[in-house]
């Protein structure tokens, strides 16, 4: 019976230890409003705390800009046209990345969306990185950046002196279509699909988010398409150059 009895302490100095724990975790735990504005009009509110994170989806931007991150700064500059982010993360915002920009005893802090201007390239050549549907793969785009030097020189360009580039897209279709928009400095897309489905499955409105496409081009191991986005002499010369080149 007494060895019971001492059982039946302990068990209940276990739990009065539990609670306390609980009781002095839950002190630390202060939750904090995070208020969102982008492009002057409340974009949503948030709770954040020491445990919980606010997984926030990117705003639009305005044309010809992308969005970098959340600041404090209501105009979404600082000195000298800085901007500081509250976090690198632009879709994760943490209670420790917030907590110092709190005014006094308040506990809500306004964040506002910061955009830059898109960077001025001369040529930006989208790709879809999934092999498997595209016939795609980096071996096929170096081959393909080799014959586009060698054309763009036989057109009086140094193309070694020029910003092009060449930028994989992973995912399915709705997914890489998304991020194009999001990039906004694509000018060309190799190896989607036509028309159809980058408008039901990429969301593209043709007219839009691209001019033109064509199919039965061959850039890696499968027929595909091409797609025309920017309205650039030289985006068109190239575009019409890669049927040449790769049609059938």
């Amino acid at each position: 019976m007494k060895k019971h009895f001492i059982l039946r302490l302990l068990a209940m100095a276990v739990c009065v230890t539990a609670l306390a724990g609980c009781s002095a975790v839950k002190g630390f735990e202060k939750d904090l409003q995070v208020v969102l504005e982008s492009n002057g009009e409340y974009y949503g509110c948030y709770t954040v705390n020491i445990f919980n994170n606010a997984v926030v989806p990117e705003p639009e931007p305005p044309g010809g800009k992308i969005f970098i991150g959340w600041t404090v700064q209501e105009n979404g500059e600082g000195p000298n046209g800085s901007v500081v982010l509250v976090s690198e993360n632009r879709e994760l915002l943490r209670y420790d990345d917030v907590k110092d920009y709190v005014d006094g005893e308040r506990l809500s802090v306004t964040l506002y969306a910061a955009f830059e201007d898109v960077p001025k390239r001369d040529l930006v050549i989208a790709w879809y990185a999934k092999t498997d549907t595209s016939g795609l793969d980096q071996d096929a785009m170096d081959a393909l950046q080799v014959k586009l030097y060698e054309y763009l020189a036989s057109q009086n360009y140094k193309p070694d002196e020029m910003d092009i580039l060449f930028r994989g897209y992973e995912g399915n279709v709705g997914d890489t279509c998304a991020a194009i928009k999001n990039d906004a400095d694509v000018d060309m897309m190799i190896g989607w699909s036509n028309s159809e489905n980058l408008a039901e499955k990429g969301g593209f409105a043709e007219g839009t988010d691209f001019l033109e496409n064509a199919g039965d081009v061959t850039v890696g191991s499968k027929a595909r398409y091409i797609a025309r986005i920017s309205d650039t002499e030289l985006c068109q010369s190239v575009y019409t150059w890669i049927q040449s080149e790769y049609g059938a």
